[in-house]
């Protein structure tokens, strides 16, 4: 569906605004953990479609409800607090972009709001990391 598309671009437009400088962000997964701080789009999730008006003809009022996970990741040698502390500012950044982007960016959008978040602490050999997803909600609608 384009509009869940193109509000996806949109949010990682918002996204890259909003970030601390020095921390990588990027539509997809690169694979590679040589930044200490990232932040990518993940799975996008099922559209739900509901017909929200009968009118004659093929094309008939629709409203969209998706969902996009947003990942940040943080790696802090030897500090597993400060890695936490920190993609918690991230989560914060991501809050941040979804409030920022204004329901007329995109034909269609009504609106983009973190729904949940799910964080992990640990440490590997690479340090401390702190993982974080972000579940957006993206609402609209189509005619």
């Amino acid at each position: 569906m384009a509009l869940v598309f193109e509000a996806k671009v949109a949010l990682f437009e918002a996204l890259k605004a909003a970030v601390p400088a020095g921390v990588q962000c990027t539509f997809a997964e690169t694979g590679k953990s040589d930044r200490r701080q990232q932040v990518w789009l993940g799975a996008t999730g099922d559209e739900e479609l509901a017909v929200t008006a009968m009118r004659q003809g093929p094309r008939k009022p629709t409203a969209v409800t998706s969902f996009v996970d947003v990942h940040a990741l943080v790696i802090l040698p030897g500090d597993p607090v400060g890695a936490e502390r920190a993609v918690y500012g991230l989560r914060d950044a991501i809050v941040g972009a979804c409030r920022a982007l204004a329901p007329g960016a995109v034909v269609g959008l009504l609106d983009v709001r973190p729904e949940s978040s799910e964080s992990e602490t640990a440490e590997s050999t690479d340090g401390a990391y702190a993982a974080l997803t972000v579940r957006v909600r993206i609402r609209g609608r189509i005619t």
